[in-house]
């Protein structure tokens, strides 16, 4: 296990961030345990072993993006262990991978977000709080989690929250674009003690948990990064330029902002692009 460890860390000074490390040590656990359920050991796994694994993990249901995200990890930790003489042969052929059809991820029209508005409005306190940053900022859900309550700051009347980067060790410091998503996040804030704790008190994979449960409720494909997705679309429907909506999502390549344009589907009054601040 000391070798897996060496490779995550490995990815680590690659610049892989601490959410797909995390990601990928999900993946690798799965996989030890599939190998040790089954007798086997790495150096004699073959790519009939391989293709096992893979069939075990669509019969439990994972879908195959899910799949093919296993078999790519599992793939690159066997690249590491051929590249320090571990083993002689990497058994994870490329021919393991599922073609899925290309994915779009919709921004949400008027319905679906008063929709989701009236879901978040009905959780608790600071999750419904965590769900309105989202919202207002495009920030990622990983990134919504790790907040503290010092990230916040309020200049000018307006409100800002500064987002670690974890591939890059920046900060990119955002408005809170909604006005009602600022006061509902002064008001929570307002009642939190100032410590290293998370400021929503709560993990990524429970919000994620939580839209997966607004998904199935209102049956609509729908994941956290719909809410960063709509953010962008709203911004460029009103005029901010991509420019700036990249510094925004934290995009180092703009051709990454640029995906979100789309025709509008709706009309937001409370949006105020003014409040952006050069740096």
């Amino acid at each position: 296990m000391s070798l897996t460890i060496k490779y995550l860390q490995h990815l680590q000074l690659e610049g892989k961030s601490l959410n797909t490390l995390d990601t990928y040590r999900y993946h690798l656990i799965a996989f030890f345990t599939w190998v040790k359920e089954n007798g086997h050991e790495l150096d004699g796994l073959r790519p009939a072993h391989l293709f096992d694994f893979k069939e075990v993990l669509l019969k439990e249901g994972k879908s195959e993006r899910t799949v093919n995200g296993i078999i790519s990890c599992v793939r690159g930790y066997f690249d590491y262990l051929v590249l320090n003489e571990v083993v002689k042969m990497n058994p994870v052929s490329k021919l393991l991978q599922i073609k899925v059809a290309d994915y779009r991820q919709d921004r949400l029209t008027d319905e679906q977000l008063n929709h989701f508005y009236h879901f978040i409005d009905a959780l608790q306190v600071n999750v419904r709080a965590a769900f309105y940053l989202m919202l207002a900022t495009g920030a990622r859900v990983s990134e919504i989690a790790d907040l503290t309550k010092v990230d916040f700051s309020i200049e000018n009347d307006k409100l800002f929250v500064d987002i670690p980067d974890a591939n890059w060790g920046s900060v990119r410091k955002v408005p809170v674009l909604n006005v009602k998503a600022a006061q509902i996040l002064v008001d929570y804030l307002a009642d939190l003690e100032v410590t290293d704790l998370p400021a929503f008190r709560v993990s990524k994979r429970t919000l994620q948990r939580y839209a997966y449960i607004f998904s199935e409720q209102y049956g609509i494909q729908f994941s956290c990064h719909a809410l960063r997705h709509t953010f962008a679309t709203i911004l460029l429907e009103n005029g901010v330029q991509i420019e700036k909506i990249q510094y925004l999502l934290g995009h180092r390549s703009i051709t990454l902002a640029r995906q979100y344009k789309q025709p509008a589907f709706m009309n937001v009054n409370d949006l105020d692009p003014s409040v952006w601040v050069q740096t």
